[in-house]
């Protein structure tokens, strides 16, 4: 760009990784929308940052229209629809947290295709072809990654694929080793030039399904075949004057709003809005508990088990979870003994906003991190674990059963206020991401800007993920060591079980933020916690 010419302010995203942000900055800077500066940091993601999501994963997202209308994409995938739970039920008594059996649909790519034709500017090969060269040419493990190898080496070590791509010398990759994935860049590749029909049926799903199969997942063919994004509404629920919008269906959006309306109540009657840091931090907790506690009970495919919003987020709902909070009400009995799954990475956000009126929240996927441990051989693609959430109950909301969509951690947010689209919001974060959605919101009518707002202090209550916990992560509250001594003492007063984990560790969260800063003008910033960056994109004037 010529800095010697006038430029306007084309938009602004923030991801969590560079390589990513610098690709939608370019993409920007270059004459494309926020929708296509997304979908470039989206592709770059799969390639950088294989702990937290992958083309084998799942993806949600929210678009904001120049008119600002809100719409949900809905990209998850769901289990076989050959499945025999029967069968699957009776030789173990959990769902598995790696391996084939794990692996549902994965909707990452048919969600990209759905953004790219509906709301993009450049078709999506555009940003597959520059994936696809990043892995070829080869980048080195960030910090974030290298922890996540360091974290999971023994699940890794356990599939063949996982080891050809992720050791060297009889160790796992370390920061700043050189990482190449050419397998996975031709497959970027053959997707850009043939589209994304190659995974959902041709040549690359069938590889993907042989490799499944020969696991013993009941995957085929078909289910790729038959895989669909869904359109949605988006819930919506008001807080402090603004508008927070997120998914619902089996997205945990819904529970991110019951949270948010409840303290918008405790908010009306403090005559203040409550401080996670300070003396409200127990009320606060209370309310995420209770919202912790809706979502375990309900949450599932909702074609399976219809949810009552009336019930989730209605008045009578959000009063009493408000009043319960602040008449010093128990601490919801399954959240009492929860641990903290350690295990690291789980998901990426990409925000963006463009000065002709179009916002994203773009949520992507492995779950678990590196998912389900399991990389296809023929086609380097790392497969995620998804389905891990799922449980076998009978009856229950997110019960297991063929064809079914899990429960999703997944909830991307945007916010309007008086109609007007002024920010988008996304995190990494597992269960805890209504929690740390609630963190952000506070600290932003707390007063604070976007920077210090992805950067404050957080605790985290209840466990993050599916799976099995360490003996010595089960407390009830984890709270990030910078964060004001007597806030944990609080915590503690009020019932809960409190431990202390180090400065903006990875279980806290990592949260991109882009807002609305004046006319022609937004602010965006990026978690510490990641490896990300954020910035606006100038484009010449004349």
């Amino acid at each position: 760009m010529n800095h010697d010419r006038p430029g306007v302010i084309r938009g602004a995203v923030a991801t969590p990784h560079s390589d990513a942000t610098a690709a939608a900055l370019d993409t920007l800077r270059g004459g494309g929308n926020a929708i296509d500066a997304a979908l470039a940091a989206a592709a770059i993601l799969t390639v950088v940052y294989p702990n937290q999501c992958s083309i084998g994963g799942d993806a949600i997202a929210l678009i904001g229209d120049v008119d600002g209308s809100v719409t949900v994409i809905n990209g998850s995938g769901r289990a076989a629809s050959h499945l025999d739970v029967d069968v699957f039920r009776s030789a173990r008594d959990a769902m598995p947290v790696t391996g084939a059996h794990t692996v549902t649909v994965p909707g990452v790519l048919s969600a990209w295709q759905s953004l790219a034709s509906r709301w993009g500017s450049r078709p999506l090969s555009a940003a597959l072809s520059r994936a696809a060269e990043l892995a070829d040419e080869g980048f080195p493990v960030a910090p974030g990654v290298a922890r996540g190898l360091a974290h999971e080496a023994n699940a890794l070590a356990g599939d063949a694929g996982a080891r050809d791509v992720f050791f060297r010398a009889g160790g796992v990759l370390t920061a700043g080793q050189e990482l190449r994935l050419p397998r996975l860049a031709e497959t970027l590749s053959r997707l850009a030039s043939d589209g994304i029909g190659q995974f959902y049926g041709g040549e690359i799903g069938q590889r993907l399904v042989s490799t499944l199969r020969n696991m013993g997942s009941s995957l085929d063919v078909d289910d790729l075949i038959r895989h669909e994004v869904t359109i949605e509404r988006p819930h919506a629920m008001t807080f402090r004057g603004d508008e927070y919008l997120s998914a619902g269906g089996n997205s945990q959006g819904t529970y991110f709003l019951q949270a948010l309306g409840a303290l918008d109540r405790v908010a009306e009657r403090l005559g203040r809005v409550p401080d996670p840091l300070g003396a409200d931090a127990p009320v606060v907790a209370r309310i995420l508990g209770a919202a912790a506690a809706s979502r375990d009970a309900m949450l599932g495919d909702s074609t399976v088990a219809a949810l009552d919003i009336d019930e989730v987020l209605g008045s009578a709902r959000l009063d009493a979870i408000a009043a319960q909070a602040l008449e010093g009400g128990a601490v919801p009995v399954n959240l009492d003994q929860a641990p903290i799954e350690r295990r690291k990475g789980d998901t990426v956000a990409i925000v963006a906003a463009d000065s002709d009126g179009r916002w994203v929240s773009l949520i992507q996927s492995a779950f678990h991190a590196f998912g389900s441990c399991v990389v296809d051989p023929a086609t380097g693609i790392l497969l995620h674990n998804r389905g891990a959430s799922f449980v076998l109950t009978p009856g229950a909301a997110g019960e297991l059963g063929p064809g079914r969509r899990p429960p999703h951690t997944l909830m991307p947010v945007l916010v309007r206020r008086a109609g007007e689209l002024i920010g988008a919001h996304g995190t990494m974060g597992g269960r805890a991401q209504p929690q740390i959605h609630a963190h952000l919101a506070l600290q932003l009518a707390l007063g604070g800007d976007a920077a210090s707002a992805v950067s404050a202090s957080r605790w985290i209550l209840g466990q993050l993920e599916a799976g099995p916990a360490a003996e010595n992560d089960s407390i009830s509250i984890a709270c990030e060591g910078d964060a004001p001594s007597e806030v944990a003492s609080r915590l503690a007063a009020a019932g809960f079980v409190v431990g202390t984990i180090p400065q903006h560790d990875d279980v806290a969260g990592h949260t991109q933020l882009v807002r609305k800063a004046g006319p022609g003008a937004f602010a965006a910033a990026t978690d510490p916690r990641a490896d990300g960056a954020a910035g606006t994109a100038e484009q010449d004037a004349g």
